[in-house]
């Protein structure tokens, strides 16, 4: 009797046993799908300026996330709702200023789950100084030219609680034409000194400002177009000096003036002055070769006789004897007479 009882006793035991396990198991499969750490969200673009639209995106590998109900809200505050509503679109505060963005995930069984970031604009400007030669008092900007020389200097825009970072206590992470540029990068290193190529070409500069964690604030780029060098002449005038106001083109009348002084200006050459020995200037009247009169950029027509009338075709040609790629040429006509 004691045996059949504790045999029974047995049976009820696996029994219940196995009614649990069976329980368990649909319990198992009924649950509800955890959403948490399975949904991302990213922004676009991952910088933003102050001002630029920035788009908000959800994504999952795991959850179907266009059946779901998502709600967006922004600094606190409810916005866009709906099914599938996986793409907000704000702008961006000025620098330094966070907007909080989160979003609700509903999901058809009634779990939910909340995922957050953060926008803090932040910007840096790009500025290209051209290392070309122009004449002195040119209002004008520089101009890059082939093969010549460009300084590069960032001006950031990071904002942390409600001062702005200085430039030395950012990391300045330069890249040229996708290569990084890694003796120019570092700690305050805000500038960099680029050298045009052979052929030329335009150079594309990339630039991203880390903080000293390495973590990306800013970032921008900029595209440097050349440009070829230019050549003018001027009136050498006795009484106001080099008349820069009007270059001399097409055709210029002497008339009866006895003399007709020129004096020629590169632009956008790298050269140390307009007339230096790192340049060579080549003058042709009516296609034949004439020595300058004084400096190699200066030519002086003289009008020996009041009584011939014509016209004179003058040529010049323009070079940089260290840079091969860097010439221009101009030429006019002179009338003399009556």
């Amino acid at each position: 009797m004691k045996n059949l009882f504790q045999k029974t006793i047995k049976i009820l035991l696996v029994f219940g046993a196995v009614f649990l396990l069976q329980h368990a198991v649909v319990f198992a499969q009924s649950a509800p799908t955890d959403t948490s750490n399975s949904v991302q969200i990213s922004i676009s673009p991952s910088t933003p300026n102050a001002g630029d639209s920035v788009t908000i995106d959800l994504s999952s590998a795991s959850v179907d996330l266009s059946s779901a109900k998502i709600t967006w809200y922004v600094d606190g505050v409810p916005g866009q709702s709906g099914t599938g509503q996986k793409s907000l679109t704000v702008t961006a505060k000025n620098a330094g200023e966070t907007t909080n963005i989160k979003a609700v995930v509903e999901m058809p069984d009634g779990t939910s789950n909340s995922i957050s970031t953060q926008i803090m604009p932040a910007g840096v400007d790009i500025i290209v100084e051209p290392t070309s030669y122009v004449p002195p008092f040119y209002k004008g900007k520089s101009v890059f030219t082939n093969q010549g020389t460009v300084r590069i200097v960032a001006i950031p825009n990071v904002v942390v609680k409600g001062t702005k970072v200085s430039s030395k206590n950012l990391v300045f992470d330069w890249q040229q034409d996708g290569a990084n540029l890694v003796s120019d990068s570092g700690m305050g290193q805000d500038s960099i000194t680029v050298d045009g190529s052979i052929p030329a070409k335009d150079i594309n500069i990339t630039l991203s400002v880390l903080d000293s964690s390495g973590n990306i604030l800013a970032g921008s780029s900029k595209t440097i177009s050349t440009d070829d060098p230019k050549v003018f002449v001027y009136e050498n005038n006795p009484l106001y000096g080099i008349l820069f106001n009007k270059a001399v083109m097409g055709n210029y009348y002497l008339g009866q003036k006895s003399e007709l002084d020129l004096i020629a200006e590169p632009y956008f050459f790298n050269l140390s002055s307009n007339s230096g020995t790192d340049s060579t200037y080549k003058w042709l009247i009516n296609g034949n070769y004439v020595s300058p009169s004084g400096q190699t950029n200066e030519l002086l027509l003289k009008q020996t006789s009041t009584n011939l009338s014509g016209t004179a075709s003058i040529s010049l040609s323009a070079d940089n004897n260290v840079i091969i790629f860097q010439f221009a040429n101009t030429n006019f006509n002179v009338t003399f007479g009556i």
